[in-house]
């Protein structure tokens, strides 16, 4: 349909032409297909709670796990080998943030491959100790003027997935098969270019699974994200598929999964915080209904530079009103309404019921919505843009999982 068409080719123009000449259907498919130097929406994965509503999921099919790198996610395009662009999961070109990437892919091209695209993630590297470092480390790169030689950060470009090859695109391949073909496209060079470390399984073992997240996190990564080999195992852009899972290392930690939301308004500092916003009234967008629903205000997690640099980074970007989008609670109103053009990552302890806020009003009790609770700031994304923050489906899958959980159903403690 329409909504995978502009997956594949987000593109309004070519998209609109192509129904004003009442192509639907297949048709609208062969003309609005995945194309080099047109960034494709990526897949993204589920959030699990834990390896027991993993084996719900993805008991009897086979999948694959492959480690949860901390980085930057990048669609890589090889137009040529003279034309590379490198585009955030946000669809925006970082070519030029990344020459060092262009550089590392011309030179690990294998022969016959002439265009490609290539799903990755972007991580910071040490290539004397050979280990993997922070996301934090990364994030200190410049985004301009960068040229190989002034490069303080290296990076190594871990390749998962792949859409495209020499002309033909593979979304609908198995991942098995797709996999295959990665193998085909770049050759592996130490400290520069990987394949996702994975373990294929059979079946699901708990505790082989287990085992593997362990040496997941003991590689520096956030866990694992756990896939289908063979069935149903196409590649879905912009789709958060049940395929894909992930199973982060905090998932015993409050809620399993660390949530995207958008600041939409801000409290003034109390205190040693005087002089700067102190908390901040955060909401996730609900895409079906064009809005932004509240799910809690926050104060924790910041440290005196975070907030500085949201006072700086805010000051600027004030309404004199809420947007006509913001569907607020006037009990939670805060003293100066901001722009929706930032999104955070978050944790929050649990989900409840909520009297005040508006995310996924209705659906668990009538006229109240549901809230996160001790939710704590973890880091700005600069990678997603505001309607990519987790929306209120994944909230009340969330909350729903929480329950089950409480009631004895979902992944707590492995008891092997």
């Amino acid at each position: 349909g329409v909504r995978q068409a502009f997956s594949e080719m987000p593109n309004f123009d070519r998209l609109v032409e192509a129904l004003m000449e009442g192509r639907e259907g297949a048709a609208l498919a062969e003309a609005c297909h995945i194309s080099l130097g047109v960034p494709v929406k990526p897949m993204l994965a589920k959030p699990s709670k834990g390896i027991r509503e993993v084996a719900e999921r993805l008991g009897g099919k086979r999948f694959t796990g492959e480690w949860k790198y901390d980085g930057e996610r990048a669609q890589i395009h090889v137009l040529s080998r003279e034309r590379i662009r490198v585009y955030s999961r946000n669809s925006e070109d970082m070519t030029e943030k990344y020459p060092d990437v262009v550089r590392v892919v011309q030179e690990t091209l294998c022969e016959g491959v002439d265009s490609c695209i290539i799903d990755s993630e972007l991580v910071a590297y040490d290539q004397t100790t050979e280990r993997i470092l922070p996301f934090q480390v990364l994030t200190t790169r410049g985004r301009k003027n960068i040229t190989v030689e002034n490069i303080k950060v290296n990076v190594c470009v871990f390749a998962f997935d792949c859409m495209l090859c020499n002309g033909a695109p593979l979304v609908t391949e198995t991942l098995e098969a797709r996999r295959q073909k990665l193998w085909t496209m770049l050759k592996e060079t130490q400290g520069k270019v990987k394949f996702a470390t994975y373990r294929n399984f059979e079946e699901l073992r708990e505790e082989e699974v287990q085992a593997f997240l362990d040496e997941s996190i003991a590689g520096s990564c956030e866990g694992l994200m756990l896939k289908t080999l063979s069935e149903h195992a196409t590649y879905e852009p912009s789709r958060r598929s049940l395929n894909w899972l992930k199973l982060k290392k905090d998932y015993l930690d409050g809620v399993g999964d660390s949530l995207d939301v958008v600041p939409i308004g801000a409290f003034y500092g109390k205190g040693k915080r005087t002089g700067a916003y102190g908390a901040f009234l955060l909401a996730v967008y609900d895409a079906e209904a064009e809005e932004y629903q509240t799910v809690c205000k926050a104060g924790t997690g910041f440290s005196d530079e975070d907030l500085a640099t949201h006072y700086e980074f805010f000051r600027s970007r004030t309404l004199p009103r809420a947007d006509s989008n913001y569907n607020v609670n006037d009990k939670v109103a805060p003293d100066v309404w901001l722009e929706a053009c930032q999104v955070w990552e978050i944790k929050a302890a649990d989900l409840s019921i909520s009297p005040v806020h508006t995310s996924a009003m209705g659906v668990k009790a009538d006229g109240k919505g549901i809230g996160l609770r001790f939710p704590r700031f973890l880091r700005v994304r600069e990678d997603k843009g505001p309607e990519d923050s987790t929306g209120p489906e994944q909230i009340v899958e969330m909350f729903e999982a929480q329950a089950s959980i409480a009631s004895g159903g979902g992944g707590d403690d492995f008891d092997f």
